[in-house]
């Protein structure tokens, strides 16, 4: 190879770079959503949406970390025969990338989860129709009583890991529905119910926090009246409790909600 060509490796290695770090700033172009047959009923406000402080910077370091995987994941698969320049081109564009994850400002993140042991989190449904309250052991059908929390939302509606996480299992049951089980990084466990879609997952995979898991549904026994159920055991097993206060940190607000206000969180109106 001449000195000629070696330059001009170089010269596009640092090109390619700086077209990577452009793209990686400019947001993808919005996607219009598809028409809804039946859309529930929504409260006087609606929707509500979580701190957008927090959960746009989330969504990003979640989009950034799985690109960087992606390019991890394709360094390791490459033919021994592949041209060096190639090899290099991939690693330079991984480095780009967490250059600007580096960037990224979210240790002030931690300020509003630290009791959880969470350092980076999202509220897990992108908006509400009506604003979540605290139903937590309030009566369920057959004598039980709830076992955790329900944020009302459209279906269709984008869930996503509450934080960085393993998925343990998915099943589908009649009274859950579609449902996904997450192991967090804090060593909590999450039990996300009624979703109308689940991401195509195997155990052991990761997924970052504010990557989305699903879509907002009524599969099992909330036919009619769209939500996500929450449950969460902080010692990662089936010892569960009331997420609610995990959930208001996450959504960046401090009210309480009664639910003479709002309505039980199953009914159509």
């Amino acid at each position: 190879m001449t000195t000629f060509d070696r330059l001009a490796g170089r010269i596009s290695l640092v090109l390619l770079a700086a077209a990577i770090l452009w793209a990686a700033a400019v947001p993808a172009a919005a996607t219009e959503p598809e028409p809804a047959v039946w859309r529930a009923p929504e409260a006087a406000g609606a929707p509500f949406v979580a701190d957008r402080a927090r959960t746009d910077v989330v969504i990003r370091r979640a989009d950034l970390m799985r690109r960087s995987d992606s390019l991890a994941e394709a360094v390791a698969v490459l033919d021994p025969a592949t041209p060096e320049f190639t090899r290099q081109a991939l690693e330079a564009e991984r480095m780009a990338l967490q250059a600007l994850i580096a960037s990224l400002d979210v240790s002030h993140l931690a300020e509003a989860t630290e009791d959880y042991g969470i350092d980076v989190g999202i509220f897990p449904v992108d908006e509400l129709r009506k604003m979540f309250y605290n139903d937590w052991r309030e009566p369920r059908s057959g004598g039980r009583r709830h076992a955790g929390n329900d944020t009302l939302a459209h279906t269709g509606v984008p869930l996503r890991a509450i934080e960085d996480s393993t998925v343990e299992r998915l099943t589908t049951s009649a009274l859950g529905g579609r449902t996904i089980y997450l192991i967090g990084k804090s060593g909590a466990r999450y039990y996300y119910a009624h979703l109308d879609e689940v991401f195509t997952f195997e155990p052991g995979d990761t997924v970052y926090a504010g990557e989305q898991i699903g879509t907002v549904g009524d599969t099992g026994n909330a036919r009619g009246a769209p939500h996500l159920h929450l449950q969460w055991s902080p010692t990662g097993d089936s010892n569960w409790e009331n997420p609610y206060p995990l959930l208001v940190a996450l959504f960046g607000r401090t009210e309480v909600y009664s639910s003479k206000a709002f309505g039980p969180p199953n009914a159509r109106a």
